[in-house]
């Protein structure tokens, strides 16, 4: 008898779009949409205008989710997650906004930062690119969303670069409107513009020889469906769209190419933004996959139903991100990835004793890495300069939520432990500071185990006897600081576990 999986749904409510999708997973984790709707909104104009989503769009956004909501009931869906972006994020009354969506919809709607959006974006890509083209070559990514655009640079298969600017296609067309109506030649303007926010980037990438070039995005589909292709643009193509463009008011555009108001609106930045980044590489082709941020959610629910191999390529990404940041910041790369090691061991043999799940593993995972970033600040307090640099980091897949913790394990990653005189750790609702705690007192004694930096401990085994926890470590050297270090660093292990810690070592022999 085959296994029947629930219907999932994910809800993007977007600067310039609101979009659901449906769908029904088989047992091998495969996606099969079932719906897909999509409505224009005006968020990201009230927004990147008036700073605030007016009283009328507002309410036209909860009559679209109000009928998203009746889909979800015809279709029984019971799992589903609904996510605003830019548009939402930034306005200022967003918690009046999502209070009205929750209580005339039932839905309920999180706001996610630019590096949550980022992670669905390349979960979404995972599912539809081949293999070798993140693999084998060096490919730029062009991520442009109507409040901004994500460039990111894969390498042999791992996530190397990452950088979010504010320069989507509809904040240009908000934020250059004043400009448009003096300037004679608004799309050089535009380009111009596009340039200045992109010099210190473009600085960073000229020397880079791309073979790939990906850009994804709504309005990007746009672009492609235009110059006559599905996945791929040629660039002789796509150079003759834009040459055409330059010379053509938004008044011949619109009526040339049977655009729609809100795509009129993005359609000349989305095809000035795309020529800015593809004089930077040497593709021949644009490679656009028909995804969008709904089909991250969606295979990102998936995911937590059935693991699939696009989801541990997902988490890489996602560690890759975190090691540009330890590099970048002058980390240790051999210190840190000696004290990830030990702090997930330390984590999964004891598992039973402290009780998190796999979240709490990735924050512990994330903080053993960046540890030890406050250094390039200043050797003095670089704790709490790890914490700062963590705290104002945009880390993929991450929340502000999942940062706040991250940096106050880092944080607490010294002789002191968490105390309530602390105004960071007292912010913390309760569960979260048990959280802090218990991985904070894992990092601890993680390195404490490299505490010389010369990775003398091979590997650590956990064994309960009664209320004593033994740690036994296995070394080719004398490991006697580490031992000395750990004993003296297990004091909050002790308290929020409520065991004894025992310390023993054992030589290894060849």
């Amino acid at each position: 008898m085959e296994l029947k999986l629930p219907l999932i749904a994910a809800i993007d409510v977007g600067s310039n779009y609101i979009q659901m999708i449906i769908a029904e997973l088989n047992p091998e984790g495969q996606v099969k949409i079932l719906e897909d709707v999509i409505q224009p909104t005006s968020i990201g104009r009230d927004t990147f205008t008036m700073g605030r989503i007016d009283r009328k769009t507002i309410q036209e956004t909860c009559e679209i989710l109000k009928g998203f909501s009746q889909l979800l009931k015809d279709y029984r869906v019971k799992d589903y997650h609904a996510v605003g972006t830019s548009g939402i994020r930034e306005a200022e009354n967003r918690e009046y906004v999502l209070e009205l969506i929750r209580l005339k919809t039932k839905i309920e709607v999180e706001i996610i930062n630019s590096a949550q959006e980022r992670f669905f974006m390349y979960r979404a890509l995972r599912s539809r690119l081949p293999g070798p083209l993140l693999a084998e070559q060096t490919t730029l990514i062009v991520n442009l969303a109507s409040g901004g655009v994500e460039t990111s640079i894969y390498e042999k298969g791992a996530l190397i670069f990452t950088e979010y600017l504010k320069i989507g296609s509809l904040r240009l067309r908000e934020t250059l409107a004043d400009l448009e109506a003096k300037s004679i030649n608004f799309p050089a303007v535009m380009e111009e513009f596009i340039d200045s926010k992109t010099s210190l980037l473009k600085r960073f990438l000229q020397d880079i020889k791309f073979t790939n070039f990906i850009m994804i995005g709504n309005e990007v589909r746009t672009v492609a469906n235009l110059c006559g292709e599905d996945q791929r643009i040629e660039v002789e193509d796509f150079t003759k769209l834009y040459e055409k463009l330059l010379i053509m008011t938004d008044d011949q555009i619109t009526r040339t190419y049977g655009l729609v108001k809100n795509q009129a609106d993005t359609f000349l930045p989305t095809v000035i933004t795309l020529h800015c980044f593809l004089k930077l590489t040497h593709a021949r082709q644009i490679y656009v996959p028909d995804i969008s941020l709904k089909n991250g959610l969606i295979h990102d629910l998936a995911d937590g139903l059935i693991e699939s191999p696009q989801s541990k390529d997902s988490l890489n990404d996602m560690i890759s991100s975190v090691w540009y940041i330890a590099n970048r910041f002058g980390a240790d790369r051999r210190h840190a990835e000696q004290v990830e090691k030990l702090a997930l061991s330390l984590f999964d043999q004891t598992g039973k004793i402290h009780g998190l799940g796999h979240q709490e593993r990735l924050y512990l995972q994330v903080a053993a890495i960046l540890h030890a970033v406050g250094y390039f600040i200043s050797f003095t307090d670089h704790q709490e300069h790890a914490y700062r640099i963590i705290r104002h980091r945009n880390i993929m897949g991450l929340s502000a939520r999942d940062l706040i913790l991250i940096a106050n394990i880092v944080r607490y990653n010294t002789q002191e432990s968490p105390s309530h005189q602390d105004e960071n750790y007292e912010g913390l609702m309760d569960r979260d500071k048990i959280v802090v705690s218990k991985l904070a007192a894992l990092l601890k004694l993680a390195e404490a185990l490299d505490v010389s930096h010369k990775n003398k401990v091979e590997k650590v085994e956990v064994h309960r006897k009664g209320e004593q926890l033994i740690f036994t470590m296995y070394s080719w050297q004398d490991p006697f600081l580490e031992e000395w270090t750990f004993q003296n660093c297990s004091s909050l292990f002790e308290e929020v576990t409520g065991m004894q810690v025992i310390v023993k070592r054992k030589g290894l022999s060849l």
